[in-house]
C-alpha cells in the first residue's frame, strides 16, 4: 500500500454514502468493488483514467465477468468526453475544490502575520473540510 506523504492534497474525495448507495442499488459486489476502484484510480490519477489495459490491471479484472462488469461501470459512470477520455462529473467537481482550497489556503499563509488574513477566507471555507 502506498504511503501518504503530508503534502499529498488528495489523499481523500467525499463519498456521500446515500447517493453512492442509491447509485450502485441493483449492481452485484463484483460492480461495486470495480466502481471503487475506478474512483479511487480516477482521484489518484489526477482524475484521469489510463487506457483500458491497464484500468483491467489495476482493478482486477480476471474474467469475463469482471470485463463484462467493468464495461457496464465505464459505461455508466465515466462517460467519455468529447476527447475520448474517461470522466466524473462528482470527482472532477471535487477536484475543482480542492484545487480551490489549496490556492486560498497557500494565499492565506504567505500573507505577513500583520496582515489580516481573514479578508481571504469565503463562506465556502469550512475547517472541517480536513
Amino acid at each position: 500500500m502506498a504511503r501518504k506523504t503530508t503534502k499529498d492534497s488528495m489523499a481523500w474525495f467525499k463519498l456521500p454514502t446515500t447517493g453512492f448507495l442509491l447509485d450502485m442499488a441493483g449492481y452485484s459486489d463484483a460492480h461495486i468493488a470495480i466502481y471503487v476502484k475506478l474512483m479511487i484510480t480516477y482521484w489518484a490519477g489526477g482524475n484521469k483514467l489510463p487506457e483500458l489495459d491497464s484500468i483491467k490491471r489495476k482493478v482486477g479484472v480476471i474474467s469475463a465477468e469482471s470485463e463484462k462488469a467493468l464495461s457496464e461501470i465505464l459505461d455508466e459512470f465515466f462517460p467519455k468526453d468529447a476527447d475520448g477520455n474517461y470522466s466524473h462529473d462528482e470527482l472532477d467537481r471535487q477536484l475543482e475544490e480542492v484545487k480551490d482550497l489549496s490556492a486560498r489556503q497557500s494565499a492565506r499563509a504567505k500573507l505577513p502575520r500583520s496582515h489580516s488574513r481573514t479578508h481571504l477566507v469565503t463562506s465556502h471555507d469550512d475547517p472541517d473540510d480536513f
